[in-house]
């Protein structure tokens, strides 16, 4: 009888330990806070070229409340348990992923910083972020969704400030990998993707290049 509860007890620290990573590990995805790399997949392939020159504010205007571009999150009621960032100010990040997306096109793009005054004074193309948020539920691990959606405006604007093109572009993402950055780097990077190529058929269009003429 002794010999009985003798290997129960012994038995119970284990279960004890076990079931305490279990709990751990369910919550355990971006929790504590991530850092998120901005990046995109390989851009559709452009069907034509062209070589015109655009000038492009090299920070974008940023629309969010906040900071962060998403959460984590932990316990069946979703409650926040950390804080998902990008490496580099997003606001420098959108514009590098928008200009790289330009010049897949053929386009001659400078950034310049509006807070100096700029020599020979033209048309300005400006990034507006809308979106960018991303989140996740960890409640039913080892199945974790993590999803969201980015949002971006593009603008030109002439020296005077009138505009001449303006057009919105909505992209989303999800992913089910199990450590923080993957699964938010994997997310952005689906709805970024989409976003940019949405834009590389835009500005192929006639209505974009002769808005730069004008």
């Amino acid at each position: 009888m002794w010999s009985k509860w003798t290997v129960i007890s012994t038995r119970s620290p284990t279960i004890f330990l076990s079931s305490a990573i279990f709990l751990c590990l369910m919550g355990c995805v971006g929790s504590g806070g991530t850092q998120v790399q901005i990046a995109h997949d390989a851009l559709s392939t452009p069907k034509q070229s062209f070589s015109e020159s655009i000038v492009m504010q090299k920070s974008a205007d940023d629309g969010r409340v906040g900071g962060r571009i998403g959460h984590a999150t932990f316990t069946v009621f979703a409650i926040e348990s950390g804080d998902v960032i990008s490496t580099n100010p997003l606001t420098e990040e959108v514009v590098t992923q928008v200009k790289q997306a330009l010049e897949s096109l053929g386009y001659q793009v400078t950034l310049v910083d509006l807070t100096h005054p700029v020599p020979n004074p033209s048309s300005i193309l400006k990034v507006r972020i809308n979106e960018f948020y991303f989140k996740n539920y960890n409640w039913i691990w080892p199945i974790v969704p993590t999803w969201g959606s980015i949002a971006l405006e593009l603008t030109l604007q002439n020296p005077d400030g009138k505009v001449l093109y303006d057009k919105s572009f909505h992209g989303s993402g999800n992913s089910y990998c199990l450590t923080g950055e993957c699964a938010f780097g994997a997310a952005t990077k689906e709805a970024l993707t989409e976003v940019l190529n949405k834009i590389v058929e835009a500005c192929s269009s006639e209505e974009f290049r002769q808005a730069l003429k004008t």
